[in-house]
């Protein structure tokens, strides 16, 4: 076939084009590939148990069911959910005197709202962290004697060799020491039975480990420590320590931890031979000595005469009389380093002038941006653990740092507190624990 030109032209021959280009393939797409779920990160995972028995005992379930009997009364008021979002309002805004000062009614309203999550996710971390102060175990203790031990057997080792350079006296060395080893030995048998027979009819004693909660009031650390106690008298029934907790805290929180305490009392067993718990209600972040704190103590009953005001706290007195295994910080160092940093600077400074060698310090607060505080002249943010850990654990200041996550979320199990009036939520929070040096 022919083609000419509109212009009647000669004809044109047209032929085939060499390619001069490679000719894509089109491949059928490949089959889509399954979409995995990322894993959790590690910081949602939740924290083992230590308990010997694996998952916790009590469960959350049954702590939240026991902290609904003690608080019925203003759980069931047509006035809670109203007096939580009041209560929310006043905590957004930093008026945190508004509401652990005020009354009753709404201190008890705030234990029923946060204290559920908070409760569960302290008992979490302190199974974790210092199961040891529960179970009256020593591991940390064990190993630095193991490695005494060790040193005193090499020491042993180089006074044989010493001996045994002198030749001529080990034969006779060694008859003498062979009576006198028969001799030792039958004394320490004689000595051992009679030892046993004495320990027979002599009662266990048991250890009295103190905690001292600062900010406790609310009753979150109080029965978050009763609940291991009570995992401690399940699994090691004959064999555990006594304590004795005592918190302070700004407000009159005598009635809201009695009826606590009147729980775990009845639905625990927990007595008082085992756990004593007193309530100091002052002001944290203003220290004074003997002489002119006025502090109300005595156990958790309220009484009709103290005072609206918060009284100095004379912390000193309190160390020096109950040496604490233990002292918790919780959800409380925000605060006060918001009202006053040179105050909290001096109530840090008492805790390690006046505790022993070991005592274990453990804080926990919010992951939150309200928890950053601006130092320096550029005015440079900073989260509270940094700025604790160099108050603390810095090099002399008296503390180490032995373990601690700038994040940890803290999640209920699914369906537990769905009955709740008002939603229990998640808990976002970061922990130090500091030991004394």
């Amino acid at each position: 076939m022919t083609f000419r030109s509109r212009s009647g032209g000669p004809v044109k021959k047209r032929g085939n084009k060499k390619q001069t280009h490679t000719r894509k393939l089109h491949h059928p797409p490949p089959p889509p590939k399954e979409e995995q779920p990322p894993p959790p990160p590690p910081s949602s995972l939740p924290l083992p148990s230590s308990l010997e028995s694996g998952p916790f005992n009590p469960p959350d379930s049954e702590i939240l069911a026991l902290l609904h009997r003690a608080l019925h009364e203003s759980l069931s008021s047509d006035n809670f959910v109203d007096t939580v979002q009041r209560i929310k309002g006043l905590l957004y805004d930093k008026k945190w005197l508004e509401v652990f000062c005020g009354p009753e009614s709404v201190l008890e309203s705030y234990a029923g709202r946060w204290v559920p999550s908070r409760v569960c996710c302290f008992r979490e971390v302190m199974d974790k962290l210092v199961y040891e102060v529960f179970s009256g175990e020593e591991g940390g203790l064990e190993e630095r004697m193991a490695k005494l031990n060790v040193d005193e057997d090499e020491e042993d080792d180089e006074d044989d060799e010493e001996e045994d350079e002198d030749e001529d006296n080990v034969e006779d060395d060694n008859d003498e020491a062979g009576k006198s080893e028969d001799d030792d030995e039958q004394e320490d048998d004689a000595e051992t039975s009679r030892n046993t027979a004495e320990s027979s009819t002599q009662p266990m004693s048991h250890p009295t480990h103190h905690i001292l909660s600062l900010g406790g009031g609310a009753g979150s650390e109080f029965l978050a420590i009763a609940a291991l106690i009570r995992s401690v008298l399940l699994t090691r029934p004959h064999s555990h320590p006594n304590f004795t907790w005592t918190g302070i805290d700004i407000g009159n929180w005598h009635n809201v931890l009695r009826k606590m305490e009147d729980s775990i009392r009845i639905d625990w067993k927990i007595d008082k031979s085992i756990l004593d718990v007193d309530y100091i209600k002052g002001d944290l972040s203003s220290l004074s000595t003997s002489t002119n704190a006025q502090s109300s103590s005595q156990s958790t009953q309220s009484p009709s005469h103290a005072s609206q005001t918060p009284q100095p706290i004379d912390l000193t007195s309190t160390l020096l009389s109950k040496p604490p295994k233990l002292i918790t910080l919780f959800f409380t160092l925000t605060e006060l380093l918001t009202q006053s940093r040179p105050r909290t600077l001096q109530l840090l400074n008492t805790l390690t002038e006046n505790t022993p060698t070991g005592t274990l310090f453990l804080v926990i607060d919010s992951a939150s941006d309200i928890s950053d505080f601006s130092l320096g002249k550029e005015g440079r943010k900073y989260p509270v653990y940094m700025i604790i850990d160099m108050l603390l654990s810095s090099k002399g200041r008296g503390w180490e740092k032995v373990k601690g996550e700038d994040s940890r979320w803290f999640r209920f199990g699914e369906g537990v507190g769905a009955g709740w009036k008002v939603k229990l939520e998640n808990t976002r929070y970061w922990y130090r624990l500091y030991r004394r040096v």
